[in-house]
């Protein structure tokens, strides 16, 4: 393309058509102007990346365009006025971003006789690396969460969390272990009360022992003697005598797991242990005396539980003294990474093997409802980690329920969308069906399965089989 007043005879024109030809085959922008600044020269390239118009082009000089604002800067009018080559970047009004190189040609005298623009459309690339720096951030981000995780793996510090609800959970539980007030413990199965516990009794000064027991774990007959010991002769088979729980506690803490299920005729003798810090062993005369700290939790409602008898009011005022509530993992999303680098680097640590999250495993992983809380989590981690066939953790590894899960409200209780009424008898057990189905789907084994569900596995196997689920 040329501006044909500048160009007389029939020969120049065909230079300049030939050269025209040449030009447009550049993906580079080619320009060139005179002494003056008005165009001889330019090709397709140059319009497209300049976005100029080719009126414009033709009737005004590079400084006049410069001026009426069509282009940013005149890297040709200033190496008219330098008689020197000048470089620059110019982001170009249509968006495009160039690199532009201006360079002035002289006659014998040393006049200019024209300038030669090359432009460079680094638009693309400049996104590129916009992409790349935010992947860097990504990444760096990704590392700094690593080592923080590192020096908490090295501090022995087992509580991962980045959420603002967590970390109000242990800056309270860290005031409550410098007492030894009983303390209770709330939330959903699988948010990790057993690891605050932990934590609580290691920031107290207590020097004695942690001791943990799942009241709904033991036989009722067995729970007694499991808490409070026995002297020899005190039932068939007590040959010998054997310390109890709370003696084994003396001093430190005893942790009572799903004390909702403590059988109500232990419920009083607890009750005087936590009063008088005194009690006997079964069959025994003599009163024994404990220095410890209680720490019970429970996913019941405990206040329900009293409304029906099944828990004692006076025994829930007593352990009720200090009370923490953790929220479900649905509740504090920002957590979820964390939780995931850290029973990631556990398993390499333990395996040798460094394996990566793909994003979008990660972006699932957010998105999911994780009803079996951060013990689903690590579960599901660890089957990803040994599933994976190489180093990248992808999307293919993640069990069925991730594509499956049931819709929930914004309110944070999980609901199934159903498209008519249902019988509520029905409604029950479809709703029963889908959740086993999912968490099923989700654990290696039934027996992680019914600690989830927290039903002995007898109970899953039987409701697998009346459900009908696959």
């Amino acid at each position: 393309m040329y501006k044909t007043p500048f160009f007389h005879n029939t020969a120049t024109n065909e230079l300049v058509n030939f050269l025209t030809s040449i030009f447009d085959t550049s993906h580079d922008g080619l320009y060139i102007c005179d002494k003056n600044g008005y165009t001889l020269l330019y090709n397709e390239a140059f319009l497209q990346i300049s976005g100029i118009s080719i009126d414009l082009m033709n009737k005004y000089s590079t400084i006049e365009l410069h001026q009426m604002n069509n282009v940013p800067i005149s890297c040709a009018g200033i190496a008219l006025k330098t008689k020197k080559p000048h470089s620059t970047i110019i982001d170009y009004y249509n968006g495009k971003k160039g690199i532009v190189t201006a360079t002035p040609f002289f006659n014998q005298n040393q006049e200019i006789l024209f300038v030669v623009s090359n432009v460079r459309d680094v638009t693309e690339i400049n996104h590129l690396q916009h992409e790349l720096e935010k992947t860097k951030q990504i990444n760096l981000a990704f590392q700094n969460e690593l080592k923080q995780i590192q020096s908490e793996l090295e501090n022995n510090q087992q509580f991962i969390y980045r959420s603002k609800s967590m970390h109000q959970i242990i800056s309270l539980a860290s005031r409550f272990a410098k007492n030894d007030s009983p303390i209770l413990l709330l939330g959903e199965s699988g948010v990790g009360k057993d690891v605050l516990a932990n934590y609580i009794h290691k920031n107290s000064e207590k020097k004695g022992a942690f001791v943990k027991i799942n009241c709904g774990a033991i036989p009722d007959h067995l729970l007694e003697s499991e808490l409070f010991g026995y002297e020899k002769g005190a039932f068939t088979g007590a040959n010998v005598k054997k310390e109890g729980l709370f003696e084994l506690a003396h001093e430190g803490t005893i942790f009572l797991d799903e004390i909702g299920d403590l059988p109500y005729s232990l419920q009083v003798k607890l009750l005087n242990v936590i009063q008088d810090s005194k009690f006997r062993r079964l069959g025994g005369t003599e009163t024994r005396e404990v220095n410890i700290r209680i720490i019970a939790a429970t996913n019941c409602d405990l206040e329900h539980l009293v409304e029906e008898k099944k828990f004692r009011l006076d025994l829930f005022y007593r352990l009720n003294v200090l009370s923490i509530t953790i929220p479900p993992l649905r509740e504090r999303r920002e957590d979820i990474p964390a939780l995931l680098f850290f029973y990631l680097e556990k398993l390499k640590g333990k395996y040798k093997v460094e394996k990566k999250l793909d994003n979008p495993v990660l972006d699932k992983c957010m998105e999911y409802q994780w009803p079996g809380n951060i013990r689903e989590l690590k579960n599901i981690i660890e089957r990803m980690y040994h599933m994976s066939e190489n180093e990248k953790i992808t999307i293919d590894e993640l069990p069925r329920s991730f594509q499956n899960s049931k819709e929930v409200s914004t309110q944070g209780d999980e609901t199934v969308k159903y498209n008519k009424p249902l019988p509520l008898k029905q409604a029950v057990a479809e709703f029963e069906k889908g959740y086993i189905s999912d968490i099923l789907s989700s654990t290696p084994t039934m027996q992680d399965c019914a600690n989830i569900l927290e039903v002995n596995i007898s109970t899953l196997v039987r409701k697998k089989r009346n459900l009908l689920i696959k």
